[in-house]
């Protein structure tokens, strides 16, 4: 059996500021839209402006260099408006946000004070800006065994420069059609709040069967105390039914119908510094579900994720994650499946299965080269994973590697990674082809001491 996947222009967004360079390319371009003054035109200067110490009451706020985004985008990421008085924290918090869009190439801001047209001195807020491109399409394609699938589609964050994103993608997988549609407004009624709409019928490869699952999802998320809190609820209606696998032997469960119902609390930000982050977060996500399964009628889950992301100096990047996660018992397709470029570098996918598991990634990051169109950022770094057989009592799995990340920060989701991870060791107590048939499908074979190369999307976490 063999597989390859491969993923063109998905990235998770990350961004970068601005360098002298990039300065010298994106001069102001008038805006003139809700209140928001008009940038000079080409050619032309304003008269010399001097720096404002903070606080200070501001008289006018002026965007420059917008082409696509319209400026009630950039105006309602911020905290103020003409008329209040602003601190460093604020403007620093206007900043932030407009870079946490991640639709922007280049973000910069400034407090002067010049002449207005009246002669009189005035105290202008000074917003420097250059859109991204974010119109990316989407390519996936695998085989195994006698079967071949791929997905086709693009992705626009921001749709008529308007901070809204739209998502499409077909799929073909050994014959059967399907696709994903989705809808995302991170301002809902020009407010902190995010509705996320979704509908798909996807199938996700798994050992021993391949699972065709038909879902419609809704959640709706609040931003609260400068985005440090995040308030969500999500509802997710789904069927699965089942094809042949991608690998033998084939193991195929009963088709369900589930009902998925999940609130979500997320504390602290994580931020977009370049092509850096920084900040930290904890969030948690339980769920209560109702599915028509012989094996359980009701189940619970629970998730929780915490972030962690440090800079030191111009290039390095320090990244951490810790993900844990619990659902009680289940059919084989509703419980947890780690393995592969996902989560487990160096190990199959898929090559967990359990119920419960706890899972650590750490990454150090450092930027080699950064430019307009091309950033090279080499990587370090390792996974592993405590996790619950079906089959027995707990294991652990530990993998190190290195890779480089390709990325293009004009775009938006736009960036390739190709990893060389070697797996270290594993003790999980596999699922077999001679278990009973209510185990499940067997565990694929881990190549502990190997080199084990991956290629796919930029960074996951």
């Amino acid at each position: 059996m063999a597989r390859v996947a491969l993923a063109l222009f998905v990235w998770s967004g990350t961004a970068r500021a601005t360098s002298p360079s990039d300065a010298a390319a994106a001069p102001p371009v008038a805006s003139g839209e809700g209140g928001v003054e008009t940038a000079p035109p080409r050619g032309e200067t304003t008269s010399p402006a001097v720096d404002v110490a903070l606080p200070a009451r501001i008289d006018a706020i002026r965007i420059e260099g917008l082409v696509r985004t319209k400026p009630h985008v950039v105006r309602r990421e911020l905290s103020f408006s003409e008329g209040d008085v602003i601190t460093r924290e604020a403007l620093d918090l206007a900043v932030t946000r407009l870079w946490n869009t991640t639709i922007f190439a280049r973000v910069d801001a400034d407090v002067t004070r010049e002449p207005g047209p009246d002669g009189r001195a005035r105290t202008v807020v000074v917003i420097r800006l250059e859109d991204r491109w974010t119109l990316n399409p989407l390519f996936r394609f695998g085989s195994g065994g006698n079967a071949f699938f791929f997905r086709l589609g693009a992705a626009d964050n921001n749709i008529a420069g308007r901070f809204l994103e739209v998502q499409g993608q077909y799929e073909y997988f050994d014959g059967f059609s399907g696709g994903q549609a989705l809808f995302r407004d991170p301002r809902l009624f020009d407010r902190r709040i995010e509705l996320l709409v979704q509908a798909d019928r996807l199938v996700r490869p798994r050992q021993g069967f391949s699972d065709q699952r038909t879902q419609a999802i809704v959640e709706i998320a609040k931003l609260a105390s400068k985005d440090r809190l995040r308030f969500a609820l999500r509802a997710s209606v789904f069927g699965n039914r089942f094809l042949a696998p991608l690998d033998s032997p084939r193991y195929f469960p009963g088709p369900t119908e589930t009902l998925l119902v999940e609130p979500s609390f997320r504390v602290g930000r994580v931020d977009v510094v370049r092509i850096r982050q920084r900040g930290a977060s904890v969030e948690l996500r339980p769920g209560i579900g109702a599915t028509t399964s012989d094996v359980a009628s009701s189940y619970a889950t629970m998730t929780g994720e915490a972030l962690a992301f440090f800079m030191a100096g111009e290039r390095w990047n320090f990244a951490f994650r810790f993900r844990a996660a619990n659902v009680t018992r289940v059919p084989p397709h509703l419980e947890h499946w780690v393995g592969g470029l996902d989560l487990l570098r160096g190990f199959p996918d898929n090559f967990v299965r359990t119920r419960a598991f706890a899972l650590g990634n750490v990454e150090a990051r450092f930027t080699a080269f950064d430019s307009t169109w091309l950033a090279v950022v080499p990587t370090v770094f390792a996974d592993a994973i405590a996790a619950r057989s079906p089959a027995g009592p707990p294991g652990t799995a530990l993998s190190v590697g290195g890779g480089v990340r390709l990325l293009i920060p004009k775009f938006v989701g736009s960036g390739l990674r190709a990893d060389l991870a070697v797996p270290l060791h594993a003790d999980l107590r596999p699922v077999g082809a001679g278990d009973q048939p209510r185990l499940g499908p067997v565990t694929p074979r881990a190549d502990v001491g190997s080199l084990q190369p991956s290629f796919g999307v930029f960074q996951f976490f």
